[in-house]
């Protein structure tokens, strides 16, 4: 063992050095080569490893080197999966071939969608060849033309290739064209074998290493019966996100526009009724014709059921309130039968109608149909089962019996309200699906630990802590010197004039420094009021000001801010993890109160019962452990270089006075001031930044930065 040891090591430090030496610019880090060792340790002896690597440990080829040099000598393959996107690109185009280089052997990289990710060549040919029948309105003959030459020269079908081709498709028209289980015609289908999906799972087979999301990881047990079943190792990056992502996956969501969309996917009008009604022959197939006109009938009913529901549930989100708990003390029996039942009742006939439809339809054949309607049939049967899990997920978000979930309403994008079901524990299942299948397991993210106390994440995911080794790296910067850390309690959040006092600063610093500055919000309705305050005086000063709108895309706010100078972004949700302003991209960040989840949040309730239940604390075992990760996460944003240099000012007093204030204090990049006074912040502040910046010769230059960052 201690000869297999020694030579794991010397092959571990030789891919290292190779990378110092060969790389451009590459410095040695300390904490990257720890890490790696603690993962091959794990990996040699077999458990479950938990990491947290700060930005700069370069913790992508921490964890691949040792895999993949395991890879070579004959283990399994190396199966990664992320929570974005973002990583899982830096990965396959960056980290992978790095890795590869450095250990000298050109292993095979690829990662896996999800099948709805790809495209279907039997669906999208129908599509083309009767765009009348089938193309949406809205989508012009050019578009069509250009995903028709798509089409032919994808190598790969992923449709997130398109918008890069300029192609722009409806999600509606995107539905019609993807790999949808529902149609598949398995083996039997004539494009078999060249279907996308398919071709990307035997792929996924053969390679040395597979990305895959937290989503397709946890929602997929044909992937984890085969693949993960022989994997050599599993590496959960971003796994801070692995609770939130397997209650999403286990949970149900059903709102007013799911029935819609489905309804649109469905009708005579725009969806797969059309298709059938306009293929029968002249004088012919009146069986089909009657049927179709039953189903075509059946839905309105579903649509009215639906909107009566939508008005119903409203009277559960008073004022515009985002959420609330559905329980037995406050059931659905106080809806009326013609919305709940009528839903209920008109699916079940909905879905028997496109059924007869497919039936007659198969019975009567060519005579009375013409190829496109019959090769539509498939759909019409998908369409059919589609309305059914719609049935039987509505009938699980309304049960409210069930023991260990929470049942709550929320508003989709478009404010209406939402019936919600969500596990309140997924440890359990974490456990039963994923880590008894895989016996080499590495858990790593910036953000995991409390105090470096990992037991709140081992809790949530359902993982022993005896059976688990965790470590805790420094951060490889010198953040003492790199960031000023500040507490300014001029106001406290509670107090009325708080937003306003709070606009007052944004306009000082703003004003006063010149540099991007980032505000983290904990809410849109504190975001607005922050906004109303401070854009008439920023716009009179010449200063942009971006803020977040809620429902819409983050990134190009992000691109926006970061290509600018002398910027003010409003962010919240989003802006408080996630993206990176390495530079002069960001200097400022003020964090405008310590972010505890909303009390009332159905979900929290939910979970704070169950740990009173069992006899502990909600606020200090759930409450406060979350609200210390995101405001870590928070802090992240400022520094992601070894050349980054800026302040966080954190505008609560609770930072300060409340008993929990330390926890956080601690968290902080350096000591922090504290001052109640604006002026003196802002001097300090000022006085601060024209210090001459830090050079310290740590960590890689931009470029490499940018491959090896969390």
């Amino acid at each position: 063992m201690a000869t297999t040891d020694r030579n794991s090591n010397d092959l571990l430090d030789s891919a290292l050095d190779r990378l110092r030496l060969g790389e451009r610019g590459w410095e040695d880090r300390p904490g990257q080569r720890e890490m790696a060792r603690l993962w091959s340790e794990t990996m040699r002896e077999g458990g479950t490893l938990v990491v947290e690597a700060p930005t700069g440990i370069g913790k992508s080829l921490a964890y691949l080197l040792p895999a993949l040099l395991r890879r070579i000598r004959g283990s399994g393959p190396v199966i990664v999966s992320t929570c974005t996107k973002a990583l899982q690109e830096q990965l396959i185009r960056r980290d992978v071939p790095l890795a590869c280089r450095a250990i000298g052997a050109p292993l095979w990289a690829v990662t896996l969608k999800g099948r709805q990710n790809y495209l279907c060549r039997k669906r999208a040919e129908a599509l083309l060849n009767q765009r009348a029948l089938f193309a949406p309105e809205g989508v012009s003959e050019e578009t069509m033309e250009a995903l028709r030459s798509w089409t032919e020269r994808t190598s790969t079908g992923a449709l997130d290739e398109l918008p890069g081709m300029g192609i722009e498709l409806p999600p509606s028209l995107l539905a019609e064209i993807a790999s949808d289980p529902l149609v598949c015609a398995g083996s039997s289908c004539e494009a078999a074998s060249g279907c996308f999906a398919k071709r990307a799972r035997r792929d996924a087979l053969r390679a040395d290493v597979v990305l895959v999301n937290h989503a397709l990881l946890l929602s997929d047990p044909g992937l984890r019966a085969t693949l993960l079943a022989e994997a050599g190792a599993l590496v959960l990056d971003e796994a801070h996100h692995v609770e939130r992502v397997a209650r999403e996956q286990l949970g149900v969501s059903l709102g007013y526009h799911d029935f819609l969309r489905l309804a649109g996917r469905t009708d005579a009008r725009t969806g797969i009724l059309r298709v059938v009604k306009r293929s029968l022959r002249r004088g012919r197939g009146g069986a089909v014709a009657e049927r179709i006109q039953v189903a075509e009938s059946s839905i309105p009913p579903v649509i009215a059921h639906a909107a009566a529901l939508a008005r119903d549930l409203e009277r559960w989100l008073p004022d515009g309130a985002a959420s609330a708990r559905l329980s037995r003390d406050l059931d659905l029996a106080r809806l009326s039968p013609s919305a709940l039942d009528g839903l209920l009742a008109s699916l079940g006939s909905l879905s028997r109608s496109l059924e007869d439809v497919a039936d007659a339809a198969a019975h009567e054949g060519e005579a009375a149909l013409r190829a496109e309607g019959l090769e539509a049939l498939d759909e019409v049967r998908a369409r059919s089962l589609a309305w059914i899990e719609t049935e039987r997920a509505l009938r699980s978000v309304v049960a409210l019996e069930e023991k260990g979930v929470a049942f709550f309403l929320d508003r989709d994008e478009r404010r209406l309200p939402r019936l919600n079901r969500r596990p309140v524990r997924v440890g359990g299942e974490l456990q039963r699906t994923l880590f008894s299948v895989c016996d080499r397991i590495l858990l790593t993210s910036a953000t995991l630990s409390v105090g470096e106390d990992f037991g709140p994440l081992l809790d949530a995911l359902g993982l022993n802590p005896e059976d688990v080794r965790s470590a805790a790296l420094p951060s490889p910067f010198p953040l003492e010197r790199q960031v000023l850390s500040a507490v300014w309690d001029g106001s406290a959040p509670d107090d009325p004039d708080y937003s306003e006092r709070l606009g007052d600063l944004v306009v000082a610093l703003a004003t006063r420094l010149r540099r991007n500055t980032l505000v983290l919000l904990t809410s849109y309705q504190m975001l607005d009021r922050v906004a109303a305050r401070c854009a008439g005086p920023l716009e009179r000063e010449g200063i942009p000001l971006l803020r977040q709108i809620s429902g819409e895309s983050a990134a190009p706010l992000a691109a926006e801010f970061r290509a600018g100078e002398g910027l003010v972004l409003l962010g919240t949700a989003s802006f408080w993890e996630g993206v990176d302003f390495p530079g002069a991209a960001l200097e400022v960040l003020l964090i405008a109160r310590l972010p505890f989840s909303v009390p009332t949040d159905p979900l929290l309730v939910a979970r704070s019962e169950e740990i009173e239940a069992q006899g502990g604390d909600p606020f200090r075992d759930l409450a406060l452990p979350e609200a210390i990760l995101r405001f870590r996460q928070g802090i992240g944003r400022l520094i992601r270089t070894a050349e980054d240099r800026g302040t966080v000012i954190v505008a609560d007093p609770r930072m300060k006075r409340a008993s929990y204030g330390k926890r956080f204090q601690s968290t902080l990049p350096s000591a922090p001031f504290a001052t109640s006074s604006s002026e003196e912040l802002l001097e300090r502040v000022d006085r601060w930044f024209s210090l001459a910046p830090v050079r310290t010769g740590v960590g890689d230059p931009p470029e490499k930065e940018a491959a090896c960052r969390a």
